[in-house]
């Protein structure tokens, strides 16, 4: 008997580029900005209020925001 090798990876990490923004393309352009502090200032907010459902992304979009500004520094 031969093992075969499946070739399984982990998920790609949450990051702004890989978000399927759909309908929100404007909130993930919003948070883009956010997430950096040479265009922060532009907002009239620093501050974003995210709701949704269950599986709608929230998680990755806040994760993928945090990685970012962290990136920027």
């Amino acid at each position: 008997m031969k093992q075969l090798v499946l070739d399984i990876r982990p998920d790609a990490p949450p990051t702004l580029e890989n978000f399927v923004a759909g309908a929100n393309a404007e909130l993930v352009a919003t948070v883009s900005l956010l997430a950096s502090p040479a265009t922060a200032e532009q907002l009239p907010a620093r501050h974003i209020y995210l709701w949704g459902a269950p599986g709608s992304g929230r998680s990755h979009l806040l994760r993928a925001a945090v990685d970012a500004a962290r990136a920027a520094g």
